[in-house]
């Protein structure tokens, strides 16, 4: 280990393609147990002693005395105190867990065994599933969610529909986001949740999709629903409800919008027009999104919002424009921060604390080579106070939640 290194720490050692972690220090940045639980005594107190003399003078009739005799008891109350809040049982856990719930490599079918290593020792919160799965996929999922060390991994994909299809082998072709205006918004929101009960019985548990950018540039083309911003809303909605019947959590991307960039995000960082007029068409389909979807962040520098920095990395576009203007508070996503346009500005892992610190909850990381630099960086951050320990609570407690596991399960 390091020298000066924070503890909970990651030491680690290659075996094979797996990256294992041989010590992760358990307890730092816990307080410790839950107090005791209280007693209440309560007295209850009868009323005095109270005495009766009868005196007769006689000489055959003595004198005689009754006396009662008052009892006190005391009854105990055992009140124990209320547990703690999920924020509290996640600030319980070592740094490494923490770290490694915000942390999603992207793997094709066959990849899925090179993070089981990593899963065990929980330092992913899941993966990103690409290439074409075939029909052994449900036990490849399975066996890498038995093996995780916290429950419920995230399974993403991308199932778009159209160019950007993963399982097509399997559950045939899907449209693309402008094929299917062909149909009304109600059919699309049917054969989307048909779509998502099939891939939900695979084992896929998230959907990055729908595509909400308004307009065809280039990386985009046929994967937005159109040019107008009233349609790219209608059958944004249709398709987010679709995934949601289905069983699945879409994740809306490529916010602030991408339809209208000069460059694809793949290869080079693109400009957005300015943000006065990116608020007047390209933010419109991002006001009151369907509850319980996510919001995938794009690697665009908007002028006048951003200034050269990606979105992704834009605590003004997460923290400020994202959360505090349109008031979304449920789960942020990068998009790969292995494509070219962050690749600009920065290396992976410091685009992996640059991420969090700007508002963002889950990092996609690339290849799962990437984990481990990327969880040695923002080890370094909370050491150097450029990442704050709550920013970081917050994004592992927004996880849990997309995911449905209670973080006061893993403490004791």
């Amino acid at each position: 280990m390091r020298p000066g290194a924070r503890c909970g720490a990651l030491a680690v050692v290659r075996l094979s393609k797996a990256v294992l972690v041989v010590a992760a220090l358990a307890g730092c940045g816990s307080s410790g147990t839950a107090a005791p639980p209280t007693t209440t005594v309560v007295e209850a107190t009868t009323s005095s002693t109270s005495t009766t003399s009868s005196t007769t003078t006689s000489t055959t009739t003595p004198t005689t005395t009754s006396t009662t005799t008052s009892t006190t008891t005391t009854s105990t109350t055992t009140t124990a105190p209320p547990g703690p809040t999920a924020a509290e049982c996640v600030a319980q856990l070592p740094p490494a867990t923490r770290i490694g719930q915000v942390l999603l490599p992207v793997v094709d079918q066959a990849g899925l065994a090179d993070v089981v290593a990593l899963a065990e020792h929980g330092l992913i919160g899941g993966v990103v599933l690409i290439g074409e799965p075939d029909e052994g996929i449900a036990d490849a999922i399975d066996l890498l969610q038995e093996s995780s060390m916290i429950d419920r991994l995230v399974i993403a994909v991308d199932e778009e529909g159209g160019n950007v299809q993963r399982l097509d082998g399997l559950l045939g072709r899907l449209p693309s986001a402008y094929g299917l205006t062909e149909l009304e918004p109600r059919q699309v929101r049917v054969v989307i949740a048909d779509r998502m009960a099939a891939m939900a019985d695979l084992g896929f548990t998230v959907n990055l999709a729908p595509v909400l950018d308004v307009g065809a540039g280039p990386g985009i083309g046929s994967r937005s629903f159109g040019d107008g911003p009233e349609v790219v809303v209608a059958y944004g909605r249709a398709f987010a409800a679709g995934v949601l019947d289905g069983g699945l959590v879409p994740v809306a991307k490529h916010f602030p919008g991408h339809g209208r960039a000069d460059a694809d995000s793949h290869e080079d960082l693109p400009t957005t027009p300015p943000f006065e007029e990116l608020s007047d068409i390209d933010l419109l389909p991002w006001h009151d999104l369907t509850e319980g979807m996510g919001v995938m962040v794009g690697h665009l520098d908007v002028p006048g919002l951003t200034e050269g920095m990606p979105a992704s990395l834009s605590p003004e576009a997460i923290t400020g424009l994202l959360r505090k203007d349109l008031g979304f508070d449920g789960v942020v996503f990068t998009d790969d921060l292995a494509m070219g346009a962050i690749e600009e500005v920065a290396t992976l892992p410091k685009a992996a604390v640059l991420a969090l610190v700007a508002g963002a909850d889950l990092l996609i990381t690339g290849g799962e080579e990437n984990v481990i630099p990327a969880a040695w960086e923002i080890v370094t951050a909370l050491d150097d106070g450029l990442l704050d320990d709550g920013r970081l609570n917050e994004a592992v407690g927004r996880a849990f939640a997309l995911r449905g596991v209670d973080p006061c399960t893993l403490v004791s």
